[in-house]
């Protein structure tokens, strides 16, 4: 993945980089009615390890595995721990008397979305520790 912004502002080793996001759905926008289309501009901290100065242009490329694995932990580990956890408190929870058992796993189940979000930022934690080479910023 790559993309192309513009520095906006600098401070010690820290550049500000504006990059304008693109649209989602392609092209032909002016019949949809989401409003995904329009131009917006976002601002991202980085490390100045390309020595860019205000006004320079630099391209910011990520490597594709690491993208990909990220987002299957964002979205992936929530999702099959919410149905495993739902999944195996009903199976345990059928085998005693206890009574409404569907609320109880449901429960549950939002408990270990919880889990899942602490689980995350550990993860995160860790990633910004450790993956110092999966953003690369090249000076244009």
């Amino acid at each position: 993945m790559e993309n192309i912004g513009i520095v906006r502002a600098k401070n010690n080793n820290k550049i500000f980089v504006e990059f304008t996001r693109e649209s989602a759905c392609g092209e032909s926008c002016e019949s949809c009615s989401a409003k995904c289309a329009e131009s917006e501009t976002e601002l991202f901290e980085f490390p100045n390890s390309v020595s860019a100065n205000v006004g320079d242009r630099v391209k910011i490329k990520t490597r594709d595995m690491s993208v990909l694995s990220y987002k299957f932990l964002v979205y992936g580990l929530p999702l099959i721990l919410f149905m495993a956890t739902i999944t195996i408190s009903y199976i345990v929870m059928s085998h005693t008397s206890m009574g409404n058992i569907e609320l109880k796993s449901l429960i549950m189940g939002i408990f270990s979305l919880l889990i899942s979000y602490f689980i995350l930022k550990e993860i995160d934690h860790k990633f910004k520790k450790t993956n110092k080479g999966a953003i690369f910023l090249e000076k244009m």
